[in-house]
Formats: C-alpha cells, structure tokens, sequence
C-alpha cells in the first residue's frame, strides 16, 4: 500500500465517537473522545482520581464491587464478612483460565453498571470502542479478550497495540512527530502488574518483549514491609481486622506514589508518610529504598496473595529465596530486548516511557544508561501522567486519522501553487539581488581597484597595445582569490536568506493546517508551539539546500575566472560584447596605421605599435569610455552568474517540494497506523 495514494485513507462520512480502555493489571484507565475532534477526556468514576482498580469483590446474595471500593470494601470489612472474595490482577491469564474471563467479564460488566449509576456518558453500543492490549499479546488472548468485552456489553470492539495508544499520544501533544515515530520509538510501558517493551517502526511492532511478574505491586510491597518494619505493634492491629492486604495494596500503594514523586523533585529529601490510621512511615530516604529494593523478597502477606491470584506469579516470586534486586531485574530486562537484531540495527529516534511506574526516577535512569551504548542515543519522552497515555492516545486515534488524512490531500493539492507562487518568486528574488552584489562586488575590487588604474595610467604615458592587455590579463589572474571569496560570502548570504524566507512560507503554510514545525535556523530543535495540532520535523531547510547553493558557488567561480582573466588575452574585461575597450583601441590605432601601411599591414602592426600618440589613445580611453565598460563589466558577470543560477533554482524548488513530500508521506503512513 503506498504513503503516497490518497485512497489509502478513506475518511467516514459520520465519526463515531470514540470510547478507549486501557485494561490494565492493577488499573483499567477509561477514556472518551469525540470521533472528529482529539479532545479526550478521561472518566472519573466518582473517587476523583484517574482510573479504577482492575479489581472486584465478590459477596453472598450482593451485587459485586468493582475498583477501589471494593479494595477499599474488602481491606476495612473483611474480618466481619466471610463471604467476601476479592479478586485482581486477572488481565494477564484470559487465555489460560477459565476464572480469569470470568473475573475480566464481571469487572467489566460492573464498569457499565457503575457508569450507569453514576449517569457517566459512555455508552458503548453508540461509540468506536477500543481496547489496548499489550504487544505481546497473541491472536487468542485478543479474541478472547474480544469476546469478554461483547459478553460484557461493550459491542464489538477493537483491539490496538498499546505502544501504539502512548504513540498517538506523544504525537498529538508535539512531543515527537511523525518521522520520528515512523523511523522508530521504543515504548517501555511500566506499570501495576507488568513491565513491557515494544520497538515500533512505521507504526508495526517489529520486536516485543518484558516480565510479566515485574512491575508496581513489587514496590507496593516494599513499602508494605518498610511499614510494619518501623511499626511492628500495626500487624497485629491489620491481622485483627484483616487488613493487611488493604494496607498493602492501597494504602501502602498511595505512601509509595507519594514518595516517588517527592524523589523524582528532590531526592534528598527526607520523607514521611502516615499510613491510614495504622502508623506512618519516616525517615525515609532514596538510598534506603535503593537498598531494599536491590534485596526485596516479598512478603508473607504478598506471597499469599500471589498465590491464591495467580499461581504462576507467586511461585516465580518464591523461587528467588535469596531475594531480588527489583533494579537490576528491570536493568537486565531492557538489556535482554536491546541486544535483539531488530533492536540492535535500528536507528532510533526516541523512546517513550508509559505507564504509572515509569515516573520512578531509576527508570530513566537505567533506560538512558543502557542507551549510551546506541551510537545515536535517542531521547526521552515521558509524560507528566504516564498512567493515561495509553487510553488518551488509544481515543484519539480516529479523529487524529481523519485529521491527518485531509491534511495529506490538501497538502499536496497545494504543493505546486505554494511551489509556484510562493517559494519560486522567493528564490529568483534571492538569486537576482546575488548575482548584482556579486557583480558590483566584482566591479567596485576588480574594475575600480586595479583595471581603471591601469587605463588612466596607458592614456597618459602610451605603450603598445599587447602590453596594455598583459597588464590587465595579470592584474585579473590575480583577482582570483577575491573572486572567491566574494562568489562563496555572497552565496552564504543568499543560502542563509533563502532558507529563512523559506521557513517562515512554510510555518506559515502548515499553520494553516494545525501542524507545528520547529525553528528551522536554530538548530535547537526547540518546538513553536504555532497552533494546536501535529509538530513536524525539524524544519531546517539552511542543511537541506546547502549543497545545492555551495556546488552553485564553486561553477560561478570557475565560470567568472575563465570570462574575466581565461584564454589568450580574450579576457572579458579587454573585450566586451561590443570590442568596447580593446577593439575600439586597436580599431583606431589600425586605421591611423592605415594611411602609412596600408590596411592589411596596420591590423598587424596596431597591437605590437608602442609610438600610438597620446591623443588617440586619449581618444579611444575617454572617461565616458572607461564607465561604459565599467557597466559592461557588471552587467555580463550578473548575466553570468544568473545563467549559472537557473539550475540552482531548479534544484532549491525540487529540495524544498521533496521535503513537503516527506512530510505528507509520513503524515499518510501515521495516518494508516493501528
């Protein structure tokens, strides 16, 4: 399928709206948008904070609880309820458990339901529903996990990659644009219950990797245990009650977010927390989590509950008896994938952090640690709510698509008009005013400063005509360097003038279309934030047309120095078009020689005569003369340098179209992604 064919990107008539949720293991984050507007708004479920708990609690003869109420329902009233079952951290065993669907249907049927309750405007069956799933995922997770959300009441639905949801995301908010995306970004979702890795190229997953029993709840439980460490007397408080996993999960879940966000400010800070009415956690510092998180075992509490969840998981977790090193695993997980083939050869341009525990501050640590190894080491990309990329990209996917692809058609319907009426006039401007600066340029350093001396100084003392024209032949082989010089200083200008005006056309042009460009001269790759919507490339048209202007340079020069000092005494300067100065000389001494010789003898004799007197020489070198070949002097270097730019400006237009091209290539190609 071509980037290029505009019936690659057939755009409905009527957008649904559009509902995406990113189905986490600890937190499903819900988002709405509208079908032909990237405005996403995520869904608060009445708690006031972004997502809901992926959990629910089962009670006797009750409708279940979903979300961090029935955390919450589960941590405070279990020791009174018997009946009371809570159940998470599901979304990883669909396919292998019969359980597992069933949790997943149930939470999501109570999503519904509590929309419904709390008049929240979702309604599915009139939207585009979406769900992410992880890259990993194969072909039988996505159907069931399909087939879950239809016997839940959501419809039919779609599944993307959820790489490709913090994509879209990044993208709409400028911070990478679209050739970056389609050259490469690797996404490193780190989350509640999974840490996962994803190189997307040109919007396909080309390798995807990660440790599902790595990820957030490992940190919940380190704080868990720094807990009861500092206050022994609260387990058995939290067993009385049987709280402790509510303590964990929850409570210990917020002390830890807390903290995290408090280190990534100032890690020198001292923190201290209360946790519920249970105690409060103190003197904590960031070396004291490294270290217990370079020696974490979970604990007995976590342990039980792992098992009881997800069998697997809990026995992964008891296997490493001598306990973990939480940074090293995540270090060594990222390394695995980066020494990959796919990985390894590929030019990338940025890399994206998502997900709720990427806002640890390690994280881009290690990450741009086990980067520096890339010999282009790419950027960072990370939102200041990681937890929601995913869901907010994921719903804006339509309405970016739309956006995109009539941007892409309108783009290049302009093309030629912008190209003809806009940068053609700009560049024949530029050249112009080149070529006449050159050419004064040449006039005022070659004419005024060393040929017009030799004339006034030939009418008053005489000579032969072959010497006059040595004279001038030496005097203009000399000027070469300052030809040079004068053809490459101007060429800069006009280089630096072309590539200005240039951009500011160009910002201007895509302004009209909401995509945002950066400073083209800067080289800074620092955004302007011009209008709402997509940010291109680095616009740096000065790189991409200076080969062009620097190879016109070097054909000038060489064409100047062959006309004005090149072949046998025919110097431009001695001839002219008209035989202005030396042919009128000649002409005149010939026929004076004529009356004496004879007509054949003086053309012989005219040159090589050193006896001319001094009132024909006067004559054929008057003042008016000699400011006649001066303007005839500039006026044939212009036209020289104009005959030699026509190329030149072929070639900027060609630069300038094919960078447009690229754009709207990469604007089709991200428009096709899902």
């Amino acid at each position: 399928m071509s980037a290029n064919s505009d019936s690659t990107v057939p755009m409905p008539a009527e957008p649904k709206p559009v509902l995406a949720i990113d189905f986490g293991t600890s937190n499903t984050y819900v988002t709405k948008c509208p079908g032909d507007r990237e405005d996403p708004v995520g869904v608060d479920f009445g708690d006031g904070r972004d997502g809901i708990a992926t959990a629910i609690l089962y009670r006797d003869d009750k409708e279940p609880l979903i979300g961090h109420v029935a955390l919450e329902e589960f941590g405070e009233a279990s020791a009174e309820h018997d009946d009371y079952r809570i159940r998470a951290q599901f979304k990883p065993d669909l396919v292998s458990s019969a359980e597992a669907r069933l949790y997943a249907r149930d939470f999501l049927v109570g999503l519904l339901a509590l929309a419904r309750r709390q008049n929240k405007d979702i309604a599915p069956l009139q939207r585009q529903v979406i769900f992410g799933v992880p890259s990993e995922a194969s072909e039988t997770y996505r159907n069931a996990l399909r087939e879950i959300a239809e016997e839940a009441g959501f419809g039919e639905v779609k599944t993307v990659d959820e790489p490709k949801g913090a994509l879209y995301f990044h993208l709409q908010r400028k911070d990478i644009t679209p050739i970056e995306a389609l050259r490469g970004a690797l996404v490193v979702d780190f989350g509640g219950g999974t840490c996962d890795f994803a190189l997307v190229v040109r919007g396909e997953i080309r390798h995807s990797w990660g440790d599902m029993h790595l990820g957030g709840r490992l940190f919940d439980d380190l704080f868990y245990q720094w807990f009861i460490e500092q206050n022994p007397e609260a387990v058995a408080t939290m067993r009385r009650e049987q709280a402790e996993f509510f303590v964990l999960a929850v409570r210990c879940r917020e002390v830890k977010e807390k903290f995290s966000l408090a280190m990534a400010l100032d890690p020198t800070t001292v923190y201290r927390k209360s946790v519920g009415d249970y105690g409060r956690i103190h003197e904590a510092t960031w070396d004291a989590f490294l270290a217990r998180a370079r020696r974490y075992r979970p604990s007995e509490t976590f342990a039980q509950y792992l098992r009881a969840m997800n069998p697997l998981a809990g026995a992964h977790l008891d296997s490493f008896t001598q306990g973990l090193d939480l940074l090293d695993w995540f270090r060594q997980t990222l390394r695995q994938g980066l020494a990959h083939e796919q990985v390894r050869h590929q030019d990338l341009a940025c890399v994206i952090l998502t997900g709720g525990s990427s806002a640890w501050p390690f994280v881009a640590d290690i990450v741009t640690e086990e980067l520096e190894q890339i010999e282009r080491s790419p950027r960072l990309v990370h939102s200041d709510r990681p937890y929601v990329t995913v869901s907010q990209g994921l719903a804006i996917v339509p309405a970016l698509q739309r956006r995109l692809a009539a941007t892409q058609i309108d783009l290049r319907r302009e093309l030629p008009t912008f190209i003809g009426t806009r940068i053609a006039p700009l560049i024949e401007r530029r050249m112009d005013e080149a070529a006449n600066r050159i050419a004064e340029l040449v006039a005022v350093g070659l004419f005024d400063g060393r040929i017009e001396p030799i004339l006034r100084r030939f009418r008053q003392e005489g000579g032969s005509v072959a010497d006059l024209k040595s004279w001038i032949a030496a005097d203009a082989s000399a000027f070469r360097p300052q030809i040079e010089a004068i053809v490459t200083t101007q060429l800069a200008r006009v280089l630096i003038g072309v590539a200005a005006d240039t951009t500011e056309l160009m910002q201007d042009w895509y302004r009209q279309h909401r995509l945002t460009v950066d400073q083209g001269l800067t080289h800074a790759g620092t955004p302007v934030d011009m209008a709402e919507g997509l940010r291109l490339a680095d616009l740096d048209v000065y790189r991409e047309i200076a080969g062009i202007v620097l190879a016109l340079s070097t054909t000038i020069v060489t064409v100047l120095v062959a006309a004005i000092s090149g072949g046998a005494g025919t110097a431009l300067v001695m001839s002219g078009p008209h035989g202005l100065l030396i042919g009128a000389l000649v002409g005149l001494i010939a026929a004076f020689l004529a009356m004496r010789y004879g007509m054949d003898e003086a053309k012989h004799r005219a040159e090589q005569w050193e006896g001319a007197p001094v009132w024909l020489i006067a004559r054929a070198l008057s003042d008016t003369k000699i400011a006649r070949l001066r303007d005839d002097l500039k006026g044939q270097v212009a036209d020289k340098v104009s005959a030699q730019s026509e190329q030149a400006r072929q070639g900027l237009e060609e630069q300038i179209s094919e960078r447009v091209e690229q754009e709207i290539a990469s604007l089709s190609a991200i428009s096709q992604i899902w």
